[in-house]
């Protein structure tokens, strides 16, 4: 069996993180993720997802790009058509983990090219996310880590933060690519990791991957570079718990 990136800190962040327990959930719900690609929301809180779907909590969903650049040089997948692949892999994923089409978010941005902080797009959609999460009274948002390795998972954050300070919601971080990191547990205080342990949403977040098959499968294989999800990270699923870190 492949074992998943950083399985050593996170076994160790397991033993000393807080039960995200059903009340503690019921507290932070309505809850959103913010997704940068169409697969993070699996990889990075499936289980969280899974879980507050049977517990009728309602979790929201928001990607931040349209994951057109994953297979670059495809003739026959250019983005326009792996961009609406990827949108509707990630409707399929979610709805295997509970959340109906009506929330979810697509929020437009292209695909490995985030925009700056300072840039026009940057703050509208700052705007357009707090809006969306006024309306859905959202009490807390999840998004990745902002040390993380890729250009658009600190992109996510970033923004994540921005509509945090608008809303004055609280921020709860993931870790896809951040497990691999070396730097992360001596960046992370014991009292700010949360843990949820959620066994039985596995094979559910093992469906939920498989839907991501441009991902996940040869389907596009006239590309110049083809990214698919490495089996250590893919593997992510199969974990009997999930830990997040508080942000803010």
């Amino acid at each position: 069996m492949v074992r998943a990136v950083g399985e050593e800190t996170w076994a160790r962040f397991r033993a000393v993180g807080r039960p995200l327990d059903r009340k503690t959930l019921e507290a932070l719900s309505p809850l959103l993720i913010l997704a940068p690609h169409p697969d993070d929301e699996t990889l990075g809180c499936g289980g969280l997802i899974a879980t507050a779907s049977e517990l009728r909590l309602r979790p929201r969903v928001a990607y931040l790009t349209d994951g057109a650049a994953s297979h670059p040089g495809s003739r026959a997948w250019p983005p326009d058509r792996l961009a609406a692949e990827r949108h509707n892999e990630a409707l399929e994923a979610l709805r295997v983990l509970g959340v109906p089409a009506g929330d979810v978010m697509f929020l437009g941005w292209p695909d490995a090219a985030p925009h700056e902080p300072d840039a026009a797009g940057f703050g509208a959609t700052v705007t357009a996310l707090a809006d969306a999460m006024r309306r859905a009274r959202v009490r807390s948002l999840w998004a990745p880590w902002s040390e993380e390795s890729h250009g658009d998972h600190v992109a996510a954050a970033g923004l994540a933060a921005a509509a945090a300070r608008a809303t004055d919601v609280i921020v709860m971080s993931y870790l896809v690519w951040g497990w691999q990191d070396p730097r992360l547990t001596g960046a992370v205080r014991a009292g700010k990791i949360w843990t949820l342990d959620c066994p039985r949403t596995v094979p559910r977040r093992r469906r939920a991957l498989s839907c991501h098959r441009t991902q996940t499968t040869s389907l596009i294989n006239d590309a110049s570079q083809a990214f698919r999800i490495p089996p250590q990270l893919a593997a992510l699923t199969e974990r009997p718990a999930e830990v997040f870190l508080q942000t803010a």
